[in-house]
């Protein structure tokens, strides 16, 4: 299969969908498939597995400095390559520039086309003062989707928001795996630890983006009670960087560690050498770094709503607050900080949770839906053939 990939994140950048969609393209390439890979030009951004890769220049976004925003062209040379590369189906995994130019494309070209949803922009709106937008935002969201044959989901909370949010119904489930052998709780470090937390007995763990839609400010407010709740000692670090993080720095109170962004082994490391994880973002489609954190031997804490609501499982891997509460996020902390025992026993329950969510699964069913897409597509073309009318475009 031939697949087209328009997104206007990857890697290097550090997302959970820009991660997720590096993934994506290195088991289409072990699976047979190739890819024709379409991105901004971002520095580093070399990927052997993809046969094609047009990067499209772009300007770093002031208030994200960690994404570009691509041209909003494909040169000629671009739609030469991406005419020979022929692909048999396209998906826009994001519904900005790019993924905009993939859709634009496809329906030009009568190319089978999918989307994903994967992030809430229009939540995000509220975190950046332009809550007046969001409703706007909901509306090209709609008119994006509407135009796919299948818009993928990460999580059965997200595709039930979105359709009591007027989207089409022709939605499927491309669930997110871990890697088990990585986020491993023999990655725990007393060295690190004692970096992260001195002699603290307790080191909660926020790993993600240190930006207003996270709600860190929950965490900042929880954990002062948190604190006066237990004779233990209790540290917070928080893993990560974005454009709050010097606000959030200077408003933090006696506790908390600041450790910046880490990948890779040293990020699995500063997983496993916590003892609770604590998220309070409660706009996640997923929230990749609750399963990370529960690979890692970690019981979560997280607001019960968004996709985390399809991972924690209340009173066996953590617990589910109320949204924005930080009393209740306090008071579910403090159970696993002040119960040695329950945490534990937590934390193998998480443990043995992550471990059946596989890559490899995740994948293979996401590369059997787009056939599936496919069969249906030729299906329709040959109906309209044979009544002599032309296929309508996907």
């Amino acid at each position: 299969m031939r697949i087209a990939l328009f997104s206007d994140t990857f890697r290097p950048t550090m997302n959970g969908v820009a991660r997720a969609l590096g993934l994506l393209v290195e088991h289409a390439g072990r699976a047979g498939h190739e890819i024709a890979l379409v991105t901004p030009d971002i520095d580093g951004a070399d990927w052997p597995d993809a046969l094609l890769h047009i990067r499209l220049p772009g300007v770093d976004l002031p208030f994200y400095r960690e994404l570009k925003l691509a041209r909003p062209w494909l040169s000629r040379d671009a739609r030469s390559a991406l005419a020979d590369f022929d692909p048999d189906i396209l998906h826009s995994a994001t519904e900005a520039v790019v993924g905009l130019l993939g859709r634009r494309w496809a329906h030009a070209r009568g190319v089978p086309f999918v989307s994903s949803y994967c992030t809430n922009f229009a939540q995000y709106t509220s975190g950046y003062r332009l809550g007046v937008f969001e409703d706007a935002v909901w509306s090209l969201l709609r008119w994006f989707h509407g135009g796919a044959s299948v818009t993928f989901c990460p999580s059965r909370q997200t595709v039930a928001e979105l359709g009591a949010h007027g989207f089409h119904d022709r939605m499927k489930i491309w669930g997110r795996g871990v890697d088990a052998d990585l986020f491993h709780p023999r990655r725990r470090s007393a060295a690190l630890r004692r970096t992260m937390a001195g002699d603290a007995d307790i080191v909660l763990l926020y790993v993600g983006r240190i930006a207003p839609e996270k709600r860190i400010g929950v965490l900042l407010d929880a954990l002062p009670v948190i604190r006066s709740g237990t004779d233990l000692r209790v540290v917070l670090a928080l893993v990560g960087g974005g454009p709050a993080l010097e606000s959030l720095r200077a408003a933090a109170p006696d506790g908390v560690h600041f450790a910046g962004y880490r990948e890779g082994e040293e990020l699995a490391a500063h997983y496993a050498s916590a003892d609770v994880f604590l998220f309070p973002s409660d706009t996640e489609t997923f929230g990749q770094v609750v399963t990370e954190a529960m690979a890692s031997g970690l019981p979560v804490v997280a607001p019960a709503r968004g996709g985390v609501v399809d991972t924690v499982e209340p009173g066996r891997t953590g617990y589910l607050f109320e949204p924005g509460d930080a009393s209740d996020l306090a008071r579910h902390a403090l159970g696993l900080v002040n119960d040695v025992s329950l945490r534990r026993g937590m934390a193998r329950h998480a443990r043995s949770a992550a471990e059946l969510r596989s890559w490899g699964d995740v994948f293979r069913r996401l590369f059997d839906d787009y056939g599936e897409t496919l069969s249906s597509k030729n299906a329709s073309v040959t109906l309209a053939t044979r009544k002599g009318v032309p296929a309508e475009p996907c």
